[in-house]
């Protein structure tokens, strides 16, 4: 009696939850990171439209999204130079949605955001990660500022 007692207490336990582990994204770090990456990036400051429907949903039951999903978006705003957010920018992009097990990365139709784009030899690609870092989210004035001092200055390490 006692061990069928442990055995329905063990199995009824809730299982240990996952977690995910990231560092907290950061302006200045991804500004370092892909300014330093042997791909081309733009920074844009804009408002991103997609059809929120083809976003991956994360674990379904005993179902793992795919680990990338590819999808068509579009990004209208300013990219940046010496001079600051200045140059018009209003292209179509991959969304390359990545997801490690449960959990996927994560934007917003209509969302204002702060992106570095992958410029590719046949068009625009932003990878967005369940760890963040390539979309910053309604960008505040300081988090614009700090990435246009590092394009001016030509150096920025995000320690």
């Amino acid at each position: 009696m006692i061990r069928l007692l442990a055995l329905a207490l063990a199995i009824s336990a809730p299982m240990p939850a996952l977690a995910l582990s990231c560092l907290a994204p950061d302006v200045l770090r991804s500004y370092a990171q892909f300014d330093a990456a042997k791909e081309e990036y733009v920074v844009v400051h804009g408002r991103l439209t997609l059809d929120m429907s083809e976003l991956p949903k994360g674990m379904m039951g005993d179902q793992r999204p795919p680990r990338m999903t590819k999808l068509s978006a579009a990004l209208k705003g300013k990219s940046l130079n010496d001079s600051g957010f200045t140059v018009p920018f209003d292209r179509q992009l991959t969304l390359e949605v990545t997801c490690l097990s449960q959990w996927c990365g994560q934007v917003q139709n209509g969302e204002d955001i702060l992106a570095f784009v992958r410029k590719d030899a046949d068009g625009y690609a932003m990878r967005v990660s369940p760890c963040g870092g390539t979309a910053f989210a309604t960008p505040k004035p300081a988090m614009l500022k700090q990435v246009t001092q590092c394009m001016a200055e030509q150096n920025c390490t995000g320690d």
